[in-house]
């Protein structure tokens, strides 16, 4: 199997390498005017069935094409790792060729980009896209053609595609918030929700406000910020400074949380409970060293070996799911001496499904 990479594709990371790459495009990211409105669709997608695949039934190896958002954050750097391991190691006999191309959040280089995967010849495209209209167009382009669509985590409206891969982002949001009120009886509770995805983040936003609404004793201060600790920490500054207290914290990913720690740190206030941390080592180092209580979920980065599992299926001709929903796993601050590992770098997720070598390789300094 040969694997290649216009453009830049997938790599092995260190953590240096993972550093570089952030500092160069986040700003570009994160100024204001560069963020996506949420589009203007239906909250909860109603998306049940299956899907008969026989049509794109091929005999192996394939080729398969992915176009990726591309590798700027942690979480992005696992995901590929997944999909990687999955084409080289795992599925290997299955795939002949691997095609990744990276469109650092460029809706326009991701449409070019399907495009030219389309021109050579792939099997089947696999697509974490970015919320656009202009990325669909480049998705229905590719089911127009006979070339099955899989998306992983962000799904794409008003536009045909196999199956979407992704975790529910409105339920993690309830149980974010039924674990914080669980902590506390009443008090004023701080959300802060990024503007990472558009679609999740409003998802995640829903479940929290449902489960809130059940206990009037408690009154949240919603903020959104650019998803980076800064943002977070001056977002959750911002917030001390207006009101007397904060009785607790949900946040919809680490990165946040460890933003939200460096402001009551900065402010001299005692940390209050956090939901809504996840398994990010980052995370992880500061809730160790602050001793923070909290509630974390996975990431999710591992989705992305179930993305190239539903490849084969697909092209072996078998019925998959219209939606796969991937499983979350919750763990507190009880267990984390289970999951916060001292000797990898931040940039590590400890809810995976990678070969030890391969974690060594990515992620020991």
């Amino acid at each position: 199997m040969t694997s290649q990479s216009p453009g830049q594709g997938m790599q092995r990371w260190k953590r240096r390498d993972f550093m570089r790459l952030a500092a160069g495009t986040a700003m570009a990211l994160f100024l204001p005017g560069c963020q996506r409105a949420p589009s203007p669709r239906s909250p909860t997608p109603a998306l049940q069935g299956w899907v008969d695949t026989k049509r794109y039934k091929k005999s192996p190896p394939w080729r398969l094409g992915r176009s990726s958002r591309g590798d700027i954050s942690a979480w992005m750097v696992m995901f590929s790792a997944h999909v990687e391991y999955g084409v080289q190691e795992k599925y290997r006999k299955s795939f002949k060729d691997y095609i990744s191309m990276a469109a650092n959040w460029d809706p326009n280089k991701q449409i070019e980009d399907i495009r030219i995967l389309l021109a050579q010849g792939i099997d089947l495209l696999l697509i974490d896209p970015l919320d656009t209209t202009v990325v669909a167009q480049g998705v229905k382009e590719a089911m127009d053609a006979g070339i099955p669509v899989i998306l992983a985590s962000t799904r794409v409206a008003n536009v045909p595609y196999v199956s979407w891969v992704a975790t529910n982002a409105e339920e993690r949001g309830a149980v974010c918030a039924d674990w914080l009120c669980q902590s506390i009886t009443c008090g004023r509770v701080a959300v802060l929700v990024s503007l990472f995805s558009a679609e999740d983040s409003e998802l995640w936003l829903q479940g929290v406000r449902r489960r809130l609404d059940r206990h009037p004793n408690v009154e949240p201060i919603v903020t959104r910020c650019s998803w980076s600790s800064a943002a977070a920490k001056q977002a959750m500054a911002s917030t001390l400074l207006h009101s007397s207290s904060i009785d607790g914290v949900i946040v919809d990913n680490g990165v946040l949380g460890r933003g939200v720690v460096q402001a009551f740190l900065e402010h001299g206030s005692e940390i209050p409970p956090i939901a809504g941390a996840d398994d990010w080592n980052g995370w992880l180092r500061t809730a160790n060293q602050h001793g923070v209580r909290f509630l974390a979920l996975s990431g999710g980065a591992n989705l992305g070996l179930r993305c190239v599992e539903l490849a084969t299926r697909v092209l072996s001709g078998e019925t998959v799911p219209a939606y796969l929903e991937f499983p979350c796993q919750t763990f507190d601050n009880t267990m984390l001496d289970d999951y916060f590992n001292p000797d990898l770098s931040d940039p590590y997720w400890a809810i995976h499904d990678l070969p030890e070598a391969w974690i060594e390789r990515m992620f020991k300094p």
